[in-house]
């Protein structure tokens, strides 16, 4: 199995996702700002709820041609549909996230049979002793951002930088407290545009990204997991069909907006980018 990725824009070819059938509203780790919201205000979704999205969303990806590969699940293991989190892919490299919260390690047991089918000498296994989560990668060509967050440390930034050596730049972004990864404050539309929640990122760190026109997104936006936008290809965006205002500003550049209902399935912290790994864009 081929695995390439270069930016986070290109033709997407193949994607890892996984089912949400594990899903038990009962046993939400209350661990993140979203969740404690819903739980706490009777909004959980039911796990009905959010198979029913994922099937729309997986249906949008098949109709652009997009192969989609799902991940077995593993019993009593949380966030499981979750996939960019457990590994992520730069250039030919086929990383294996060392994840921060010991719920949600074994999960990528289940991707044994997809992992199996690409060449042993790119799969990477990140360190025990370092935590680097796919969420908190965002690749851009030769420059790799990686989000310092509740999940990520420095040490997976060093960690990086050493396994790719000079052909990357690996930049590290600071997020502000509460935020859980770099991609729900940050995404990249385009070689030119991304979608950016200014108040989740450290001063020094949003000044890194001055290279970007940004569509800035506001709080609710963002706690909606506005910026959680997923890009199939450099003319087919997926968003969330309830935030209009983003959906516009990204068509005014050129750029379709196929709308698909996640709002149940965020609730539980998460959204398009989160719930897909992809594996291999065109150049």
């Amino acid at each position: 199995m081929n695995v390439n990725i270069n930016n986070e824009y290109g033709k997407l070819k193949s994607v890892v996702v996984a089912s949400a059938a594990y899903f038990n509203p009962d046993s939400l780790a209350l661990n993140n700002e979203t969740i404690k919201f819903y739980a706490e205000n009777g909004g959980v979704p039911s796990k009905e709820d959010i198979l029913k999205e994922q099937k729309v969303f997986w249906n949008k990806l098949r109709e652009l041609n997009v192969n989609v590969l799902e991940a077995e699940l593993i019993d009593g293991v949380k966030g499981q549909m979750f996939t960019r989190d457990l590994a992520f892919v730069i250039g030919n490299k086929f990383f294996i996230s060392n994840m921060r919260k010991e719920n949600r390690r074994l999960a990528i047991n289940g991707w044994e049979k997809i992992i199996n089918e690409i060449s042993s000498e790119n799969v990477i296994r990140v360190p025990a002793n370092v935590y680097l989560e796919g969420g908190d990668v965002v690749v851009d060509c030769n420059t790799v951002y990686v989000g310092i967050s509740e999940r990520t440390t420095m040490e997976g930034v060093l960690f990086l930088k050493e396994v790719l050596g000079s052909e990357y730049e690996v930049i590290p972004l600071k997020l502000k407290p509460k935020f859980l990864h770099l991609d729900v404050v940050f995404t990249i539309i385009n070689p030119n545009i991304a979608l950016v929640y200014k108040e989740g990122i450290d001063e020094k760190s949003y000044d890194l990204l001055n290279k970007y026109n940004k569509i800035e997104v506001t709080d609710k936006e963002q706690f909606e997991l506005a910026t959680n936008v997923f890009v199939v290809d450099p003319n087919n965006v997926i968003a969330n069909s309830a935030h209009k205002r983003i959906i516009d500003e990204i068509k005014k550049i050129g750029i379709n907006v196929i709308e698909v209902d996640l709002t149940e399935t965020a609730k539980d912290g998460g959204a398009f980018r989160c719930m897909t790994c992809p594996i291999e864009r065109d150049v």
